[in-house]
């Protein structure tokens, strides 16, 4: 119903972002991320999600739209719900977050506080196939530098699950994959990540 909301800020606190457009102030449920991303600015854009559920109807603010890709990966799995969904985005960064996620590493997500061991591994375990899935799909239409190396596909599966369409998720690396300048996964999704950006 809402993409975005652009407005002017009125209220931080405790997860809480109450954001005014139009004479009307918009109380949007954020992670801790998006929170400290919009303090101190006075004019912010917001990705949006609204959720109607037996809680009642509750509105959701993103600083980015990978954030909000993220979020709604995150509530696709069972027994996710958006309170635990802003909980893992609010205690870890996106790359940071996807990289476990491709790599199943549940044990760095289980020490987000409030995040125990099953939670983790049900995370990994859901959004590892799908994104994996995409990645292998990807993977097919990778330069033969790419194709070869691990490393390179998993950057692939990285960036589709953060948002980049598969096309331009494959020039990227191809790119970077040319120039060999990343020696490292991190490296690599940054290079990536840039390139897109310019």
């Amino acid at each position: 119903m809402y993409a975005y909301i652009s407005g002017a800020v009125r209220y931080l606190r405790d997860n809480i972002a109450v954001i005014e457009n139009n004479g009307i102030g918009y109380e949007l449920n954020v992670s801790a991320y998006t929170l400290q991303s919009i303090s101190g600015k006075e004019d912010v854009k917001l990705y949006t999600y609204l959720r109607s559920d037996d809680e009642g109807m509750r509105l959701f603010g993103f600083c980015s739209a990978e954030e909000k890709e993220m979020f709604l990966k995150l509530i696709s799995v069972s027994g996710i719900g958006p309170k635990v969904a802003l909980q893992i985005l609010s205690g870890m960064d996106l790359r940071t977050l996807a990289i476990a996620i491709v790599s199943g590493d549940a044990k760095t997500l289980s020490r987000i506080k409030g995040i125990g061991k099953k939670t983790a591994e049900r995370v990994v375990l859901e959004l590892r196939e799908r994104v994996e899935s995409d990645a292998t799909d990807a993977a097919e239409e990778l330069g033969s530098i790419a194709a070869a190396d691990d490393m390179y596909k998993e950057a692939a599966a990285v960036l589709v699950s953060l948002g980049m369409s598969r096309t331009d998720a494959i020039k990227a690396i191809d790119k970077i994959a040319g120039s060999g300048r990343a020696t490292s996964l991190e490296a690599l999704i940054t290079l990536a990540l840039r390139s897109v950006d310019k």
